[in-house]
């Protein structure tokens, strides 16, 4: 061997005591449980809070339904439509005794033509809301 790889085997050897090091850190201290408890509220946060989202065109118009999770009960829903684009974003506190949690998602979709967001119409069906954009007298 020369020296170059007696270098190379030293360094990957340093390199794979010091990636182990770091695993034990973050996984067995408490700040790896702090991490592990954020990595499973994000993941519960977003397996809860699926939005789904149909955009159908008629003659009068473009209709959005959008989908709400049975999980979202207080919150806001904020839309803003921006020439082709449609922002949805669903923002929920929860307050417990001891702890608040915030959650928030966004969707954007991109709509078949251009809309204006003060001609927009608004309807609730059960957990479904749905949009309507007339059609542009100019098309």
């Amino acid at each position: 061997m020369s020296f170059s790889e007696d270098k190379e085997n030293e360094l990957q050897k340093k390199e794979e005591h010091l990636k182990h090091a770091l695993d034990q850190f973050f996984h067995s201290s408490p700040f790896g449980e702090l991490l592990n408890s954020f990595q499973h509220l994000v993941n519960s946060s977003l397996t809860e809070a699926q939005v789904t989202m149909n955009v159908r065109e008629e003659h009068s118009g473009l209709f959005v339904d959008i989908d709400i999770p049975p999980s979202f009960k207080d919150g806001d829903i904020l839309v803003e439509a921006k020439s082709r684009y449609l922002h949805i974003t669903l923002r929920q506190n929860h307050q417990e005794a001891s702890s608040a949690t915030h959650a928030s998602m966004t969707r954007t979709v991109l709509l078949p033509y251009e809309v204006q967001q003060e001609l927009m119409n608004t309807s609730w069906n059960e957990q479904t809301m749905t949009l309507f954009f007339p059609k542009n007298k100019h098309e």
